[in-house]
């Protein structure tokens, strides 16, 4: 089987948070990735978020990303996720927290996402019963096949 050769577009594109992310809660949305692929085209993103910080060890739930698509022009933003506005789940990063964890910080990663043309990420602390703290860093990087 023949090895899919990657083809990095543009540079890492980093956010770091200001704000802490309660359990159960969206960041808010100065604490928004936009990816603006319209000119770039490219079809795939990895994400990396570190540290996951916490100051007690979350035993179970998970961080998640959640996607908002722009309109098909790119000029008009969707609606900021919510508890009654939920927006689109795109993956959940690993690795995620199990009742034997004693780890308070640690680098997560999720690949491989489809990109739109343009898209709002948000991160979403899904259930682990802890604040992730302020100065988490999500990256991202754009990348086709090729």
């Amino acid at each position: 089987m023949a090895a899919i050769l990657r083809n990095n577009l543009g540079t890492v594109t980093p956010l770091t948070t200001a704000n802490a992310i309660a359990s159960g809660a969206y960041a808010i949305s100065a604490d928004k990735l936009t990816i603006d692929n319209s000119s770039t085209k490219a079809l795939l993103v990895d994400f990396e978020l570190y540290p996951a910080a916490f100051a007690t060890a979350p035993v179970a739930g998970a961080i998640s990303l959640i996607g908002v698509d722009w309109s098909l022009d790119g000029t008009t933003a969707g609606p900021a996720p919510t508890a009654t506005l939920l927006g689109r789940f795109v993956g959940s990063f690993n690795p995620m927290p199990t009742t034997s964890n004693a780890s308070t910080q640690w680098r997560m990663s999720l690949d491989s996402v489809a990109l739109g043309n343009k898209v709002d990420f948000y991160l979403f602390n899904n259930a682990t019963g802890q604040s992730l703290a302020v100065g988490a860093v999500l990256k991202a990087q754009c990348w086709s096949p090729g």
